[in-house]
């Protein structure tokens, strides 16, 4: 039993954090976007934690005006010669390093190409809205060995909005900052086998273990069972041996000399005793019970129960 707790201990310590495990840490992004809108000339401002930061990306705050990729063929960013627009800025400040922020679709390539094509045109951060099942939904990105290059996911309703101003050729500025720090454990694979083995074991000494008690429960009471029968028969035995209640002055027996050997107490008259068949005499309430239990005279070794002809569990030759 000990065993068991043992590997339940074991169980225990292969599911804490930790002992075998990893974690994910991982944050989103707050993006806030603000534009002019031509028609009533009034500022829009918006504000959501929708965002992830990527993997590889730094978790620093980064804004500029918004731009997307000039060929609708391109919208993904994977080609390495993708030529981008930004509304709201010209060519040459693009060229000088002003910041600006592509906005690409998932798919098509790597997060890595999609990160490498932007910073390739100087694009402080990247945006790459997701796919149009996934909803509002975010994924983890892969992309080690892009720099310093802030890189965010956000749902495709969220691209969709600021693809359509873009495509308007109304500039969109954006700003990035961290938001919340999330951490996710995961148990590694060798953890899951050993906690497999761990959890077998117990189980497998636990039912031995059962078993084991069982048995040895089921053969101390058949024990049982056979002492009761055998107890019985010899009380039977005993039953047949001759009984005396003392007198005063009786002849053979002399009630001041002699005493029973059981109790060391002597005989009195009205005293019930039991005679044995080697003539031996003691008090039924004390040889009865010992007859019960050794089956022999205390004084001479002589076995009674077989001296009246019976053979209580043994077998009769």
């Amino acid at each position: 039993m000990m065993l068991s707790w043992l590997c339940a201990l074991c169980l225990l310590c292969a599911l804490c954090p930790g002992s075998s495990s990893r974690s994910l840490e991982w944050f989103t992004a707050l993006v806030r976007t603000e534009y002019t809108e031509p028609l009533t000339n009034s500022t829009v401002l918006g504000t959501t934690e929708s965002g992830r930061y990527g993997d590889s990306s730094p978790k620093e705050s980064v804004q500029g005006l918004v731009g997307f990729p000039r060929d609708p063929g391109q919208l993904e960013g994977c080609h390495p010669d993708v030529h981008y627009a930004v509304p709201g800025m010209s060519a040459r400040a693009m060229e000088e390093g002003e910041p600006w922020i592509a906005l690409v679709a998932r798919g098509g390539c790597t997060f890595k190409d999609k990160v490498v094509n932007a910073a390739r045109r100087k694009a402080s951060a990247v945006v790459i809205y997701n796919e149009a099942k996934n909803g509002n939904g975010t994924v983890p990105m892969a992309h080690l060995g892009t720099g310093n290059t802030v890189v965010i996911m956000v749902g495709y309703p969220k691209g969709m909005d600021i693809m359509e101003l873009l495509r308007r050729n109304i500039p969109v500025k954006m700003i990035i900052t961290v938001g919340t720090r999330h951490v996710q454990e995961f148990i590694s694979g060798q953890s899951v086998v050993f906690v497999a083995i761990a959890f077998i074991t117990m189980m497998i000494i636990s039912l031995a273990w059962l078993i084991f008690y069982y048995i040895q429960r089921f053969l101390y009471t058949g024990a049982q069972y056979g002492n009761q029968g055998i107890r019985k028969e010899t009380k039977k035995a005993i039953d047949q041996l001759q009984l005396h209640k003392v007198k005063k002055e009786e002849k053979g027996i002399d009630i001041e000399a002699e005493n029973c050997a059981v109790c060391i107490e002597s005989y009195k008259p009205k005293d019930v005793v039991r005679i044995l068949p080697c003539k031996h005499i003691f008090h039924r309430l004390c040889i009865d019970p010992w007859l019960l239990e050794h089956r022999t005279c205390p004084m001479c070794k002589l076995d009674v129960i077989k001296a009246l002809g019976f053979w209580v569990g043994e077998t009769q030759k």
